[in-house]
């Protein structure tokens, strides 16, 4: 694990953590200069879930009286690049980075590195540098687990209890996967193809284009309108008279996208998954429209890597629960991984109105 995040300002800035009650409520820019600045880099705002990742990492960072730069480099590895450097040649005492492109970023990391400041990967492993300190996620291999399950569990080949039922179908489906430059995507399909591979080898399922390499069904940036190309390239084969039973998608931008084309051509609502429990993938499954998604609390992962970087400034070991499964292609990087939650039409408002993500009336 690297060392270089012991700095030596370390003993003074836990006095002044100390006294975040004073700081934090300045309207001032006394002594501005003197809290710790902490640079975060968030890829995109074309994603709910981006946004709410940043406000939340900011919101919980200045409590504790860090002074924050906050950026989003909108899908652009160029512009995320310039950002993290601005922040290094700023003074940035530590930066957390929810990488756009998880193999762009070895140069300007080596720069972070040599100025002896800190970096935590969010949600997204950064790769092919030993410059990561740490890394903040959910369990990613689960997600996409849980992706495949919701899919079966919709196709009635499994029960809610995850149990076989004994429909041999064969039920067709198409495969989507994210996008190439971002782990977590590799992860989600891995994830989920360990799940469907069985029922793919005995005609249970059966993928109607043939599409089932990750090079094949990958969506470039994540981008819904990515997504709707291709399904709109698969579509004759289901317009002409086969039935699309199902499809898997790994995030709720891809699975709205996906179904608004499916409606617009006329054809039957397929069982369809998610991630992310966006607004609007979340009204539509109260609706009964797209099957499940897959709640990742970003208010628990911005405090996962908050209580990183203050454990990493004050000087102390931040705490981690797995050491062993995110080898980015030079070391494994220790991290802390988190539950994701299946939401489906039955506990859709338990889990997202009850636990405070959205109101009854948001998704009335």
């Amino acid at each position: 694990m690297p060392q270089r995040w012991r700095r030596s300002a370390a003993v003074a800035v836990v006095g002044l953590i100390g006294a975040a009650g004073m700081t934090a409520c300045s309207s001032t820019d006394d002594g501005a200069g003197d809290r710790p600045l902490v640079g975060v880099a968030m890829p995109t705002t074309t994603s709910d879930r981006w946004i709410a990742d940043g406000e939340n990492v900011q919101a919980q960072l200045e409590a504790l009286a860090y002074e924050v730069d906050l950026r989003y480099a909108d899908d652009d590895v160029p512009t995320q690049v310039q950002q993290l450097q601005e922040m290094i040649d700023e003074g940035a005492d530590a930066l957390v980075i929810g990488s756009i492109d998880g193999v762009a970023l070895k140069d300007v990391l080596a720069d972070a590195a040599a100025a002896d400041i800190p970096v935590i990967a969010y949600d997204r492993l950064i790769r092919e540098s030993g410059d990561v300190d740490f890394y903040a996620s959910f369990d990613n291999a689960r997600v996409g687990v849980q992706q495949a399950t919701t899919l079966l569990q919709g196709l009635g080949v499994l029960d809610d209890a995850a149990k076989p039922t004994g429909a041999n179908g064969p039920f067709t489906i198409e495969l989507f996967a994210g996008s190439a430059d971002d782990n977590n995507a590799t992860v989600f399909y891995q994830g989920a193809m360990q799940v469907l591979q069985p029922y793919l080898d005995s005609g249970v399922l059966v993928v109607g284009s043939g599409e089932t390499d990750f090079d094949q069904i990958a969506t470039e940036r994540w981008d819904p309108k990515n997504a709707a190309a291709r399904m709109t390239e698969l579509l004759p084969r289901y317009t002409a008279g086969a039935r699309l039973d199902g499809v898997l998608s790994p995030y709720d931008g891809l699975s709205m996208a996906i179904l608004d084309v499916v409606k617009k051509a006329g054809l039957p609502q397929p069982v369809v998954t998610g991630q992310d429990a966006e607004l609007a993938s979340a009204q539509s499954i109260a609706d009964g429209g797209q099957y499940a998604t897959i709640f990742k609390d970003t208010r628990q992962l911005a405090e996962v890597a908050v209580q990183m970087v203050h454990a990493l400034i004050s000087g102390a070991e931040p705490e981690v629960n797995d050491t062993t499964s995110y080898d980015n292609g030079v070391i494994v990087v220790p991290s802390y991984l988190l539950a994701p939650q299946v939401v489906t039409e039955q506990n859709y408002s338990a889990v997202l109105v009850d636990g405070g993500t959205y109101t009854a009336q948001e998704l009335s």
